[in-house]
């Protein structure tokens, strides 16, 4: 018998990006799914912690019909006057369900659904249309990320299982339980590690939880042969320290069968957006790093001996 397109594990997918150039080799096309047990301080896209779709409401697009406010079984949506006598519409973010029917009525694009659930078969057919190009330069293919890839497991495993040929870069924090990254070791062509911060308590602090169990993972996938590239967010200020930077350069030394370590500058693009998702104060809202902030990086690793770091 033949399976449905509905059958199986699903997730919540909340974009996907063609043509990426960023996350793994050659032409990928990146999946971002819902749901993350961190919170990074630093996050660029705080909307994916919470596995449910949320609503987006962008400001520069209302004209202040009332649609929404008069299908939205909640209430809401408000509008009233400004201080400078201007209309102002107003999101009650506690009492949205994101139940989407305020979407469907808008008629200026103002307001979206953030996530839509897809079962495995679904985003094979998503993904599928781009193959052409993953064929161009050096071998692209999919890369799963969020949020965290492995808070829907399941979904990924049975992804990974069914994928065929095609080229699958995981994106991952590697704050899972240990047993499920020994399963899919095997599946996955290239593991992009975040590893954000070394010392236990400023990740705790600055992430939500502490990293012993990021650090046992990213060993285990090391001694199960698994290709893993180190991604280092950086921030200045808060996770660029002397400690975090020689903690880098001594692990990359322990570690030698890992594909090098490459920088991420921190950019302001999470703070940016938390308006739009009702998430205002959730990260921090910090000048973006220059080039010569992240040539500065460059150099400390070069002096610290880690010469397979790159940007």
């Amino acid at each position: 018998m033949t399976a449905s397109p509905t059958d199986g594990p699903k997730a919540v997918v909340y974009d996907i990006q063609r043509l990426s150039l960023n996350d793994g080799p050659g032409i990928r096309t990146t999946v971002f799914l819902k749901g993350c047990p961190l919170s990074c301080a630093w996050c660029h896209n705080p909307e994916s912690w919470d596995r449910s779709p949320r609503l987006a409401y962008t400001e520069a697009l209302c004209q202040y019909c009332g649609e929404c406010g008069r299908v939205c079984p909640t209430g809401s949506h408000s509008f009233a006057l400004s201080a400078d006598g201007s209309l102002a519409h107003r999101v009650d973010w506690s009492t949205c369900t994101a139940c989407g029917k305020c979407v469907d009525v808008c008629p200026y694009g103002a307001l979206e659904l953030c996530g839509r659930e897809y079962t495995v078969q679904q985003l094979l057919n998503a993904v599928e249309i781009d193959r052409p190009y993953f064929g161009i330069g050096d071998g692209g293919g999919v890369t799963l990320s969020g949020g965290e890839p492995m808070a829907s497991f399941g979904f990924v495993e049975a992804f990974l299982e069914r994928r065929g040929n095609l080229h699958v870069c995981l994106e991952t924090s590697g704050y899972a339980p240990s047993e499920q990254f020994e399963r899919i070791a095997p599946l996955v062509d290239l593991f992009l590690f975040d590893f954000k911060v070394s010392s236990t308590d400023k990740h705790r602090q600055y992430c939500g939880v502490g990293n012993e169990r990021i650090h046992a993972n990213l060993r285990l996938l090391c001694r199960k042969g698994a290709k893993v590239l180190l991604r280092l967010p950086l921030v200045p200020g808060v996770n660029d320290d002397e400690e975090h930077l020689r903690a880098v350069a001594a692990l990359l030394r322990e570690l030698p069968e890992l594909e090098g370590a490459q920088i991420m500058p921190y950019h302001s693009l999470g703070s940016a957006k938390e308006s739009r998702f009702g998430l205002d104060g959730q990260t921090l809202d910090l000048p973006s790093a220059g080039p010569e902030q992240t040539a500065a990086w460059l150099e400390a690793f070069r002096s610290l001996g880690a010469v397979n770091v790159f940007v």
